[in-house]
């Protein structure tokens, strides 16, 4: 027993103590924060002055091609919709025409006041394109301006060009029947 415990001791008194931990200079941390700091900084100011010169040539380039956006469209006036006409609707003899309301995907049923635009001659109820034309001046189905240009005639589709029918069979109520 007297032979470990002399071992342990010898073991002990024979190991170096670890080397002290080297000092940390205190300003040598604040310098190296300050410039870690001044390093963030001066990239965040170059990637804001490379965004902003990259906006003012992008911007600058569409006036020299003399290409300008059309204004965004601004809902209509009361009385203009209201100037808008609106016809009875009447079942087709074949069901392949278009028989919904492209705003709120109800079936039209007989009798159904309908408001037909006067550009793309396309037809909704009434209430539902009222309600789209106080907040945007386009067509839910094909966007084409609600109030005519010179340069398209009436009652062509915005789409694809096309005439679409729009026939009056007078009932002589005053209202007008919408034939697809």
């Amino acid at each position: 027993m007297r032979a470990p415990a002399r071992l342990l001791l010898h073991a002990a008194a024979t190991e170096q103590p670890p080397p002290p931990a080297p000092v940390v200079d205190s300003d040598m941390v604040v310098i190296l924060a300050s410039f870690l700091c001044a390093l963030v900084c001066v990239l965040g100011l170059a990637l804001v002055s490379r965004c902003a010169y990259c906006r003012l040539h992008s911007s600058s380039s569409g006036d020299n091609n003399n290409e300008q956006l059309p204004p965004k469209a601004k809902g209509l006036k009361k009385k203009v919709i209201d100037a808008l006409p609106t016809v009875a609707f009447a079942a087709p003899p074949c069901s392949a025409s278009a028989s919904e309301c492209a705003i709120c995907l109800a079936e039209f049923a007989e009798g159904d006041a309908l408001r037909v635009l006067p550009r793309c001659a396309h037809a909704f109820h009434a209430a539902c394109v009222d309600a789209w034309l106080r907040t945007r001046a386009t067509c839910p189905s094909c966007r084409a301006t609600i109030l005519e240009s010179r340069r398209e005639p009436a009652g062509a589709c915005g789409r694809c060009g096309g005439q679409q029918q729009v026939a009056a069979a007078g009932a002589g109520d005053g209202h007008t029947t919408f034939l697809p």
